[in-house]
């Protein structure tokens, strides 16, 4: 594992060790009060705080394995986090270095404290919380639960351990499933419009279908959504789907149906057993006696409505607006399924060669001396902006058009954080490459330019 910093200086092991179950651990940079909630002052009148042990008897910190339905989403639009979260199951891998193991509720191991671990800015962070949760006076818990077992708590302490690093519940309201995604893999995030006019065409149509399938078959995470409603914050479809909704992908497909070979999309809702798309190929469908019985219990289908749906590519690009892939790493990218684990991308090999090396630069836009703007009005200032020289080097002998590949991207730091400051979250932010004259050897320079 790879170095891993403790969040607010909270070292998980030496707090762990000061307590035990008749002292249990409380959390004073997260505490247990409205403001951990709601940092705009917005008050939910019943709710009250509790430790998973008073409330339920049977309390667990996982029951039967990290399943991808554990999760259903609370009174919060964080439905691109629960998403998110969802897919993570899917790679049992990643979701250990997201989740540590040996976490319980049991005995004299139980001391109120539990942690987790995210990718902020280029490091992993431990993050530490106690275990006192919002519930409602009925005994609900007021955000994410396992609605098939209400005693299984992994999914609402990992909400709320993502919930302290945004500072409040309330400020993971609207993002994307990617936005959940790049933190828990440290990935990069490759984003499709679907539904562009200028763009759609049958050749992207299969471009994006070739995409999904490798994406999947390279453990790659995905989620797409529907472009929201300006009126309705999450407006319901009669097909089932939801507006400004995030899905999580959890499978891809091809199939033999009587009238010839269909690819199909799964997705899972993170509203759970709410609502789910009702056309061909749904849980009832018709369409299902065309295919045999052998690839439906291949596939796992099944009628339950859990917020999990299959639905044909070709319906999948109609209806949703958006695809979004967080590729897990270099083996997404073309390097070996084995590099797929490494914490960075940096000096990774393959046939002795150098296949990918990450440099990762932090820089800010100061008034009056790296401020530049975007080149309008002022273009006298544009190139003041962050700069970066970069010499793309050319290592295969065998490679007769003598090209390489960069990827290129940005991230801004803290945009949930600045909600709390009554500050919008994020700034228009771009970049430009330039090529550098010849005289400096144009072939292998670029110059990259980042405004705001």
């Amino acid at each position: 594992m790879c170095d891993i910093r403790p969040y607010k200086n909270q070292d998980y092991e030496a707090l762990k060790s000061k307590h035990n179950s008749k002292d249990l651990f409380v959390d004073p940079e997260f505490p247990a009060t409205n403001k951990s909630i709601y940092h705009s002052g917005k008050r939910l009148t019943d709710v009250q705080w509790h430790r998973p042990t008073t409330v339920f008897r049977k309390a667990q910190f996982v029951i039967d394995g990290f399943q991808r339905g554990d999760l259903d989403q609370g009174e919060i639009g964080n439905c691109w986090f629960i998403a998110g979260s969802g897919a993570v199951t899917l790679n049992p891998d990643l979701l250990q270095r997201v989740v540590p193991s040996n976490q319980s509720f049991d005995g004299d191991d139980y001391a109120g404290i539990f942690h987790f671990r995210f990718w902020l800015y280029g490091y992993w962070y431990d993050v530490v919380i106690d275990d006192q949760l919002p519930f409602h006076s009925d005994g609900r818990l007021v955000f994410c639960r396992n609605k098939k077992d209400k005693n299984e708590m992994w999914a609402p302490l990992l909400e709320k351990a993502y919930a302290k690093i945004c500072g409040s519940y309330e400020a993971m309201e609207g993002g994307f499933t990617t936005d959940a995604l790049i933190d828990m893999t440290g990935g990069i995030e490759e984003a499709f419009e679907l539904n562009n006019s200028s763009t759609v065409n049958a050749e992207f149509k299969e471009r994006v279908k070739r995409v999904l399938w490798q994406a999947y078959l390279r453990k790659s995470m995905l989620g797409c959504s529907i472009t929201a409603d300006p009126n309705v914050t999450e407006a319901r479809l009669s097909n089932g789907l939801v507006k400004g909704h995030a899905y999580s992908i959890t499978r891809v497909a091809d199939v033999t149906t009587s009238s010839g070979p269909v690819t199909l999309v799964r997705c899972l809702n993170p509203w759970g057993n709410e609502t789910e798309w009702n056309g061909k190929y749904s849980d009832n469908s018709n369409a299902w006696s065309e295919i045999s019985d052998e690839e439906k219990e291949e596939l796992g289908v099944n009628t339950i409505n859990d917020g999990e749906f299959w639905m044909s590519f070709d319906d999948f690009f109609s209806n949703f607006h958006q695809l979004h892939i967080c590729h897990r790493g270099p083996a997404s990218l073309g390097t070996t399924e084995d590099d797929a684990g490494s914490c960075t991308w940096t000096n990774l090999f393959r046939d002795d060669k150098l296949t990918w090396k990450e440099e990762m630069l932090h820089g800010e836009w100061v008034p009056g001396s790296t401020a530049g703007g975007c080149g309008q009005p002022n273009k006298e200032n544009y190139w003041i902006n962050p700069q970066y020289l970069v010499r793309l080097r050319m290592i295969d002998d065998d490679d007769d058009e003598n090209l390489c590949t960069m990827i290129v991207a940005l991230m801004q730091k803290e945009t949930r954080q600045r909600r709390l400051r009554g500050l919008e979250g994020e700034d228009y932010m771009q970049f430009r490459v330039f090529k550098l004259r010849s005289h400096l050897n144009s072939k292998y320079h670029v110059l990259i330019e980042i405004y705001c």
